[in-house]
């Protein structure tokens, strides 16, 4: 049986510890967790093969524990590298409808722009902060409406790529589905003064829907997949 069947893996990573916390369906706090010191952060080439040792013994523990195998997960980075950048997309027409397809190609040449003019940084969140519709600011995408411009104030949540490669060869290694990344730094807005030793609880609740301008990626291998086939669950 697979941890599917039964809810969801989390996994903290910082640069001493490794956190794996199982939380059944429908369950806000996990019911079973446990950690494990590593020698040194994942960006040192030679420590991965120690980690990734450490990584499966205790994989294969907690899945004794519960009794059943861990066959994918989310995980939750803590580093240094967290940025968060902010930038602008305008689109100007003759008159037109706003739906998502607007939305998600502005959202795309944005991700194209940073990414064409950065090979240090990942992407890890996309947030729509504010809309700028025909000079209206709008928080939340407003729908039913005829519009000529349109400007979007983007936030792109950032890890240093290295690391981020480094992390899912490590998973792959461990045959483990890498469901979401997320980073810790901007999980931890969402704890409302919860403790979260662990770095779940606070990932738990990004994957949760916690920030609802977040727009929502899956992981997806193939390096030229387009933004728009990888958003989902933000306009319904």
């Amino acid at each position: 049986m697979s941890n599917s069947e039964k809810g969801n893996f989390y996994f903290g990573i910082s640069d001493r510890k490794i956190f794996i916390s199982f939380f059944e369906k429908d369950k806000s706090h996990y019911n079973e967790t446990l950690n494990f010191e590593i020698p040194d952060s994942l960006n040192n080439d030679l420590n991965f093969k120690v980690i990734l040792n450490l990584l499966k013994k205790n994989i294969r523990s907690i899945e004794k524990n519960l009794g059943f195998f861990l066959t994918s997960g989310n995980i939750s980075i803590q580093s240094s590298s967290h940025q968060s950048i902010l930038l602008s997309i305008k689109s100007i027409f003759d008159e037109k409808k706003l739906d998502k397809i607007v939305i998600s190609n502005l959202v795309q040449s944005a991700v194209q722009y940073f990414d064409n003019y950065n090979e240090k940084l990942a992407i890890i969140h996309i947030i729509v902060n504010k809309y700028f519709i025909d000079d209206k600011i709008y928080k939340q995408l407003p729908y039913n409406i005829k519009f000529k411009k349109i400007i979007l104030e983007i936030e792109l949540i950032c890890l240093d790529r290295n690391l981020v490669q480094k992390v899912k060869n490590l998973f792959r290694e461990c045959k483990i589905k890498v469901n979401k990344i997320i980073s810790f730094e901007y999980a931890k807005k969402f704890l409302n003064d919860e403790e979260d030793s662990t770095m779940c609880i606070s990932a738990k609740k990004v994957i949760n829907g916690a920030n609802l301008s977040e727009v929502q990626i899956r992981e997806d291998n193939q390096k030229k997949a387009n933004i728009f086939d990888r958003i989902f669950n933000f306009f319904d």
